[in-house]
């Protein structure tokens, strides 16, 4: 009898530690979900929209960083996110322009702070251009805290240029310098589309900030999915060179898993960008 209370006792308290350990885990997803462009055939936004939204309830997304998301996209994504609260503004100040939007489960998070700023000379300038840039680019960023696990943590989510050699450069730089401003040394997850591959300077200057690509920390059987990120509406010949999505951790954040889901349905794309999925345990090294 005393043998077998122990037993159980032992069992309790394993269910309680995986509980506890399940509890902290987080599902991070950055996904570039390509502006609602008319000229993209089968692939329209009203082709894809209930395909994209159901991926990202089907996986549970406690967090998804989204980029080239317009106006009218985030209403769509608010309807069919229905379990789900979002925070940002368009790049061009309140809704115009192209949001990086962050959503959120409203059962899971709470709000401290949040805020979003320009990639530019003068970050706090709506609409303002930075360096070579084609256009605007903004970072939202947010303090939330885990309602379940009790942990803060920030989250921030950006898009740096297509076009702008410079503008990407000085745009890891900057965010670079704000996220050690703002988060100290508060565990920090960055989400965006940096239009830099793993080998470019960008990717270089943020991994030599301190920020870890857990697609490079992780062992192999814990990464899964296509080396490249962006695919254009058509997968062929792309390389690793095309991986230009990220989630990115800093502090004391564990990477558990990290997926490139390749959402391609014969001729039909779940976006010209597929989304980066990573589970992450806040608060454990």
């Amino acid at each position: 009898m005393k043998h077998l209370s122990i037993l159980i006792l032992a069992l309790l308290l394993g269910s309680s530690v995986f509980s506890q350990a399940q509890n902290q885990e987080l599902t991070v997803v950055s996904f570039n979900v390509r502006y609602n462009s008319d000229q993209d055939g089968i692939n329209i936004w009203d082709n894809r929209k209930e395909w994209l939204t159901h991926s990202m309830r089907f996986i549970k997304a406690d967090l998804i960083g989204g980029q080239e998301v317009t106006y009218s996209q985030l209403l769509d994504m608010q309807k069919l996110l229905p379990n789900y609260e979002h925070i940002g503004i368009g790049r061009n100040g309140g809704n115009e322009g192209e949001f990086s939007p962050i959503f959120y489960r409203k059962d899971r998070f709470e709000i401290i702070k949040h805020e979003t700023f320009w990639l530019s000379k003068t970050p706090t300038q709506v609409a303002s251009k930075g360096w070579d840039a084609n256009l605007p680019r903004i970072v939202t960023w947010a303090l939330f805290k885990d309602k379940i696990s009790g942990k803060t943590f920030y989250l921030f989510n950006t898009h740096f240029d297509h076009k702008g050699k410079e503008a990407r450069l000085e745009s890891a730089k900057l965010i670079s310098k704000k996220i050690n401003t703002i988060a100290k040394n508060e565990p920090v997850i960055v989400t965006g589309d940096f239009n830099s591959a793993p080998d470019s300077e960008p990717t270089e200057i943020l991994l030599n900030n301190g920020f870890k690509d857990p697609y490079l920390t992780l062992d192999k059987d814990q990464v899964y999915g296509p080396e490249y990120s962006s695919n254009g509406w058509n997968v062929a010949n792309k390389t690793s060179e095309n991986r230009i999505d990220y989630i990115y951790y800093k502090g004391n954040i564990k990477p558990l898993s990290l997926q490139i889901l390749d959402g391609q349905r014969g001729d039909k794309f779940i976006s010209d960008h597929f989304p980066i999925i990573a589970k992450l345990n806040i608060g454990s090294k």
